[in-house]
C-alpha cells in the first residue's frame, strides 16, 4: 500500500514538472537544474547536471535542444521521456532494482535491450543485417511481454525495437501499452509512420521512433527504392504535427559520409522535428556482406572530427556516433554489459552486428542469459584496447572475436554469419590495421595529451570470465 502511495505521488508530481517545463521560463529551468544536481549521488550524475546548467546559460545547441523538447513536444511524451529515461534510472525502481542486482551479483545488469520481434519488412535494403533471416519467424507475443517483465524486474527500462520493420505488428500495440514506465526507441523505416500511428504514438508517450534515411532522396532511395525518402518525409511532418520526440538513424558507407555530416542534411533534420540521430558504421555482416561499403579509416576519423561531435555543437539535436562516442561509455558495451540483442528467433547476440549465440530466450531466464560463459567471456575482455576509439572486437580486434569464437563456440544465428570468421577474416584484419595506424594517433593526441574528460564510471571493470 505504502509503496503504491509513494509512486502515486512520485507520477503526480513528475507529470506537475513535465507541464511545468511545457511554460517554464528560462530561469525556471535554471532554478530546477540546481536543485537536481544538488539532489544527485553519483559524480556522474552532478556533472551532466552541471553540464547542463552552464550549456543552459550560454544559450548552447545543448540548450536549444532542452527547450524544444519542453515546449514543443506533447505532454505524455515529455513526461514519459523525463520519468522513463531520466527519473527511473536515476532515482526509480530502475535504479533500486539494478543497484540490488548489482550488490547480490557483483555487476550492474545492462540498462538496455534491443529486441527484433519480426524480420518481415515491406522493403528489402541493400546491404541491411537483418536480410539473411528467415522473415516467417516472429518472436511470440507472450515471449516479449515476458521478457519485457523480467527486464524491468532486473531494472532495464530503455528497450530498442527493431527489425524487420515493427510496426508490421500490430499485436505490439497493447504490449507498448502495458509496460508504460519502459521507453521504447523503435528503429523504422517510416512508411508505415501514418498520421494515424503518429496519433497512436503520441496518446502512449512511451514510443520514440527512430527513422532510418541514408542522405538525400537519391541516397536514401538508391539503397531502399524509389519513393522512400518522400514516405520518410510525410512520417517525420506526421511525427512533429503531434509533438512525438523521434530522431534518425543513418548506416553510414564509404559513399554517403559526406552528405550525413552536411550542414544541408542536418539542418533539414531538424527542420523536419528530429531531436536525436545515430550514425552506424555499415557493418559486414547479414545479406551479401561487402568489406567495400565500410567507411575508410580515413572517413572514420573524419566523421569522428566533423560528424556527430560538431553536429552537436552547431544543432539543437543530439547526434550519437556508435563507434566514436564510444569512449564515453568505457568502450564495447556487448554482451550485457550495456546492451544486447534477442533475434526474432529468440536467439540472444552479444551486439546488433555479432550474429553469434549460445543461448535462446524461449528457454532461458534473462538472469541465465546474462550468466552465461560466453557473455561473460567477452564482458571479462572488455574493453579490448586502452584506445577507446577502436571499441569493436568485430571490425577493429578481429582477433578477439575469433579468439571468442574459438573458446565459446557460439552458432551463427543465421546462414552464411560465418563469413566473419571465415572469408572475411583477412580483409578485416586489414581494414583494422589501416584503422589503427590512424586512430591511435587520434587517440594519443585529442584524448591523452588534450586530457579529455572521461566519466571515471564509464570504465569497465573488468569482470572475470565464468570458470
Amino acid at each position: 500500500m505504502m509503496k503504491s502511495l509513494k509512486r502515486m505521488t512520485t507520477e503526480q508530481v513528475l507529470r506537475s514538472i513535465a507541464g511545468f517545463l511545457g511554460r517554464a521560463s528560462d530561469r525556471d529551468f535554471e532554478y530546477l537544474l540546481s536543485v537536481m544536481e544538488h539532489l544527485a549521488t553519483s559524480y556522474r550524475e552532478k556533472a551532466i547536471l552541471q553540464s547542463l546548467r552552464d550549456s543552459w546559460r550560454s544559450n548552447s545547441p545543448l540548450a536549444q535542444l532542452l527547450r524544444r523538447v519542453f515546449r514543443e513536444t506533447n505532454p505524455e511524451c515529455r513526461y514519459r521521456f523525463l520519468y522513463n529515461f531520466f527519473f527511473n534510472q536515476s532515482f526509480g525502481e530502475a535504479k533500486v532494482k539494478r543497484d540490488a542486482y548489482l550488490e547480490r551479483y557483483g555487476y550492474c545488469p545492462p540498462w538496455a535491450m534491443l529486441i527484433s520481434p519480426t524480420m518481415r519488412c515491406n522493403l528489402r535494403c541493400a546491404g541491411c543485417y537483418a536480410g539473411e533471416y528467415t522473415r516467417k519467424d516472429d518472436l511470440p507475443a507472450e515471449v516479449i511481454d515476458r521478457v519485457l517483465t523480467e527486464g524491468e524486474e532486473l531494472g532495464i527500462s530503455f528497450v530498442t525495437i527493431l527489425g524487420g520493420e515493427p510496426f508490421i505488428r500490430e499485436d505490439l500495440w497493447p504490449i507498448y501499452e502495458k509496460h508504460r514506465d519502459t521507453l521504447f526507441q523503435i528503429y523504422t523505416n517510416g512508411t508505415l509512420l501514418d498520421e494515424e500511428t503518429a496519433k497512436h504514438i503520441a496518446r502512449l508517450g512511451n514510443i520514440v521512433p527512430a527513422v532510418s534515411i541514408e542522405g538525400f532522396e537519391e541516397e536514401t532511395d538508391g539503397r531502399r527504392g524509389k519513393g522512400t525518402f518522400q514516405a520518410i518525409m510525410r512520417a517525420m511532418d506526421a511525427l512533429r504535427q503531434n509533438g512525438v520526440i523521434f530522431g534518425f538513424s543513418a548506416m553510414v558507407t564509404r559513399y554517403n559520409v559526406d552528405t550525413i555530416i552536411s550542414d544541408e542534411f542536418n539542418r533539414m533534420l531538424v527542420e523536419k522535428g528530429a531531436y536525436l540521430g545515430w550514425h552506424f558504421l555499415y557493418m559486414p555482416v547479414g545479406r551479401d556482406p561487402d568489406l567495400s561499403l565500410m567507411p575508410t579509416p580515413e572517413q572514420r576519423d573524419l566523421l569522428r572530427r566533423m560528424g556527430a561531435a560538431r553536429i552537436r555543437a552547431r544543432y539543437p539535436m543530439f547526434v550519437i556516433d556508435f563507434w566514436n562516442d564510444a569512449p564515453y561509455v568505457g568502450g564495447c558495451i556487448a554482451a550485457g554489459r550495456n546492451y544486447f540483442h534477442i533475434t526474432s528467433r529468440g536467439d540472444v547476440e552479444p551486439c546488433i552486428f555479432t550474429h553469434f549465440a549460445v543461448d535462446n530466450i524461449k528457454e532461458k531466464s534473462l538472469q541465465e542469459v546474462l550468466e552465461s560463459p560466453y557473455f561473460r567471456g567477452i564482458r571479462a575482455r572488455q574493453p579490448y584496447s586502452e584506445n577507446l576509439l577502436r571499441p569493436c572486437m568485430l571490425i577493429d580486434h578481429p582477433h578477439v572475436f575469433r579468439e571468442i569464437y574459438q573458446t565459446y563456440h557460439p552458432y551463427p544465428t543465421h546462414p552464411g554469419a560465418e563469413t566473419l570468421v571465415g572469408e572475411l577474416a583477412a580483409g578485416l584484419d586489414r581494414y583494422s590495421q589501416e584503422a589503427a595506424a590512424i586512430l591511435e594517433e587520434a587517440w594519443r593526441k585529442d584524448f591523452i595529451e588534450a586530457g579529455t574528460n572521461i566519466f571515471p564510471e564509464e570504465a569497465p571493470r573488468k569482470e572475470p570470465a565464468a570458470a
